[in-house]
């Protein structure tokens, strides 16, 4: 009696479903289709939340002083100064070139083609003393007058003198070549004009003033 729908037909031993019923059966939605994509979510989420957090904590401050790393081309640490060097703020500072009315202003800058990363000490009257990497400089601040610099390097040391008063500034450069054999670092020979244009790329790694 009636029409028959899902009853199951004698004849042919075959059971027919309703539309609807075989539809659904026919089409395979997975359970956790809906949850794998949450997750998904949650994740991608997470992750660029992690990656920003890591941009924000190695962002450099500029206020903040830390070590000064030489790196290679490719960005290999070679060495790293042994003290914090002065903040970016102060870098930039120095690279005003702003006299000091009541001081010689001394800049010694280290900046060679055939640098390699050795440590060089250098000195002003024996007493302010730093190290330097390539591509970075020290500035001094001293009282009037005649002032002795050295350069001190594996048992050697180059002299160079400078003389001057208050309000003035005064450029001095480490020339150096560094072999697998032999490494040799002098006071360079260039005019105050083309140190200056060398300490405008270099990185201030100590800033030393007599009291």
């Amino acid at each position: 009696m009636g029409d028959g729908t899902g009853v199951a037909d004698e004849a042919s031993g075959n059971t027919q479903q309703p539309p609807q019923q075989k539809n659904r059966s026919m089409t395979k939605i997975p359970a956790y289709s809906g949850t794998r994509h949450l997750c998904v979510i949650l994740t991608s989420v997470l992750a660029a939340s992690l990656l920003a957090g890591c941009a924000t904590s190695t962002g450099a401050d500029p206020s903040a002083e830390a070590p000064y790393c030489y790196k290679t081309s490719k960005g290999r640490v070679v060495a790293c100064t042994r003290v914090p060097a002065p903040s970016l703020n102060a870098d930039a500072q120095a690279k005003r070139f702003t006299p000091d009315p009541n001081a010689l202003t001394v800049y010694v800058v280290r900046s060679n083609w055939g640098d390699g990363g050795r440590f060089v000490k250098i000195s002003a009257d024996n007493a302010m003393a730093a190290e330097t990497l390539p591509n970075t400089m020290v500035r001094f601040k001293l009282k009037p007058g005649t002032h002795t610099f050295t350069l001190d390097f594996e048992g050697e040391r180059q002299v160079a003198t400078v003389d001057g008063k208050a309000g003035d500034l005064r450029f001095l450069r480490i020339d150096g070549t560094v072999w697998a054999w032999k490494s040799t670092f002098v006071w360079a020979t260039d005019g105050e004009d083309a140190i200056r244009e060398r300490a405008y790329k270099a990185r201030l790694v100590a800033d030393l003033t007599v009291k």
